[in-house]
C-alpha cells in the first residue's frame, strides 16, 4: 500500500456537496486518503432533502469500478447508494472478483436521513444475499437495521440484538448507528472482539446532511490504512464529531464541515486567531480530539500547542544551588529541567511565570525579574522562552502538577537537562555564578 491509501467509492452524486460521493471524497481526503469514484446514480437533492434520482446502467457501474482497478487495485472499497437489485449485483460482481483482498465497507443506503427514498424497491434481500457476505464492515442506521431484521430497533437493547443478528447474516463487523435514538445518540459495534458501545451527545439540534456517508467513508479510509475495526470506528466517530461541530447552515438544511474553516476573511481583524486550535494535526493530518488541557491527535498522539509557543523558565537560586524539576509527563518524562511551562491564552509571560511557580512548586509571594530570553524547538514546535529569576518566595518547594520531583542542585553539578535552552541557561549560571545577561 502507498503511504496514501486509495479507496474506491461507489455511490450517488449530491449537488449540495454534503452527502454521497461528495462526502466520501471529503472525509477520505481529510483523513489522508485518496478517493476514486464509481457513480451509481445521479440525484437531485440539496441540504433539505431528495427530489428525485436517475440510475446509472449496471454495466457502466462495472466499467467505472474496473477502470479504477486497472489503474492499480485500491486499498479499500466502500459502497453507498446503489438504488436497484441490478446495481447491487453489479457492484458485488466486481468486489467478489477483483477486490476480495481489501477491506469493504457497506453503507446500506435505502432511505436518506431526511426520510426520502433512495431505492427503486426493497433492497434488503439483495444486499443480504450479495453484499453482506463480502463486507468487512456494514453500517446500517436504525431504519436499515429494521429492514434487515424485520423487527423494531428503537432502543439500545434492540440495537445490540439487531447488530448481532446482522453479523450472523455474513458481515465480519457491524456498526449500528443510533443517531436517530430518542435522547442522546449511541452507536454499537459488534466484531470478533465482542460488543463495543460508543456513546455520543447532540452537538447541534436537528438533522445534519451526510453524516452516515461521512462516517462510513471515514471507516473505509482507516480500515484501508490498516486500523482495526474498533480503532477505525472510534477514530472515524471522532472525526465525525469534529465535522458536526464545524457544520454550517444553508437555507434548507445543515451541511457538515468536513475541513477546517477558512479563518479570518480579508479585511477582518481577529486578534484571537493566533490562539485558535485547528481541526487537524499539523504533523499527520489526523483529527485533533478535544482534551484537557490541550487537544491531542487521535492518530499520532501529538499534543497541540500554539506555534510559535510562548513559555517561561524559572530560575530559583539558594546558597550556590539552583532548583531543578523532574518532569512527570511526556515529552522528556523523567528528565530534569528548570521549572516553567507554556503561557496560556489571555496571560502575560509574567502571569504565566507566577502561575507555573505556584502550580509546580507550591511557592507563593515571590517577586520576579525578567533576566533574559531564548528560543528552542521541541516536540510541540518552536518555542520563545522568557527567563525569570524568582526572589523572596514564601514556603518550601513541593513537587506538584506536571512535576514529579524538585531537587536543589549545586550549580557546578547541574547535569544535562531535558531541553537545549535549559542546558544553555545552566551553562551560563555555571560560568557566571549567577545568570545576569540577556540571551
Amino acid at each position: 500500500m502507498n503511504s496514501r491509501p486509495v479507496i474506491l467509492f461507489a455511490g450517488g452524486t449530491d449537488p449540495s456537496g454534503g452527502a454521497g460521493l461528495a462526502a466520501d471524497l471529503k472525509s477520505c481526503s481529510a483523513l489522508g486518503g485518496h478517493g476514486c469514484i464509481s457513480v451509481t446514480a445521479i440525484t437531485i437533492q440539496n441540504s433539505g432533502g431528495v427530489d428525485s434520482w436517475i440510475p446509472v446502467k449496471p454495466s457502466k457501474i462495472i466499467d467505472q469500478m474496473n477502470a479504477t482497478c486497472d489503474d492499480g487495485l485500491p486499498d479499500g472499497v466502500k459502497t453507498g447508494m446503489l438504488g436497484s437489485r441490478e446495481a447491487v449485483k453489479a457492484v458485488a460482481s466486481v468486489i467478489s472478483t477483483r477486490l476480495k483482498a481489501v477491506p469493504y465497507v457497506l453503507d446500506p443506503v435505502m432511505v436518506a436521513g431526511s426520510g426520502d427514498g433512495l431505492a427503486e424497491e426493497s433492497l434488503e434481500a439483495a444486499i443480504i444475499e450479495h453484499l453482506l457476505p463480502l463486507a468487512t464492515l456494514v453500517t446500517p442506521n436504525l431504519d436499515e437495521a429494521e429492514a434487515f431484521t424485520g423487527k423494531p430497533v428503537r432502543d439500545r437493547g434492540a440495537m445490540e440484538k439487531a447488530a448481532i443478528e446482522i453479523k450472523a447474516m455474513g458481515a465480519q463487523n457491524v456498526l449500528l448507528k443510533g443517531g436517530h435514538l430518542e435522547g442522546e445518540p449511541a452507536d454499537v459495534l459488534v466484531s470478533s472482539k465482542g460488543i463495543t458501545w460508543f456513546p455520543g451527545s447532540r452537538i447541534v439540534p436537528g438533522k445534519v446532511h451526510g453524516t452516515g456517508c461521512t462516517l462510513a467513508s471515514a471507516c473505509a479510509t482507516l480500515l484501508a490504512a490498516g486500523y482495526s475495526p474498533e480503532k477505525a470506528v472510534g477514530n472515524s466517530l471522532a472525526y465525525l464529531r469534529g465535522a458536526i461541530a464545524g457544520s454550517f447552515q444553508r437555507d434548507l438544511g445543515v451541511l457538515l464541515g468536513h475541513f477546517a474553516p477558512m479563518g479570518a476573511l480579508p479585511g477582518v481583524n481577529d486578534g484571537g486567531a493566533f490562539y485558535k486550535t485547528p481541526r487537524f494535526c499539523p504533523s499527520c493530518a489526523g483529527e485533533l480530539v478535544k482534551a484537557e488541557p490541550h487537544p491531542i491527535c487521535g492518530r499520532c498522539g501529538l499534543i497541540f500547542y500554539r506555534n510559535p509557543l510562548p513559555a517561561v523558565i524559572l530560575l530559583l537560586e539558594k546558597k550556590g544551588e539552583v532548583l531543578l524539576a523532574r518532569r512527570a509527563m511526556a515529552p522528556a518524562k523523567g528528565e530534569l529541567g528548570f521549572p516553567g511551562g507554556f503561557v496560556d491564552l489571555g496571560e502575560s509571560p509574567e502571569m504565566a511565570a507566577m502561575r507555573e511557580l505556584k502550580e509546580e512548586t507550591t511557592l507563593t509571594g515571590a517577586s520576579l525579574e525578567l533576566i533574559g530570553s531564548d528560543m528552542d524547538h521541541t516536540d510541540y514546535g518552536s518555542v520563545v522562552l522568557y527567563i525569570y529569576r524568582v526572589r523572596n518566595w514564601q514556603g518550601t518547594p513541593l513537587a506538584s502538577d506536571d512535576v514529579a520531583e524538585l531537587i536543589w542542585t549545586e550549580v557546578n553539578e547541574i547535569p544535562g537537562l531535558a531541553f537545549k535552552a535549559h542546558d544553555r541557561l545552566a551553562e551560563r549560571v555555571k560560568n557566571e555564578g549567577s545568570y545576569n545577561g540577556t540571551c
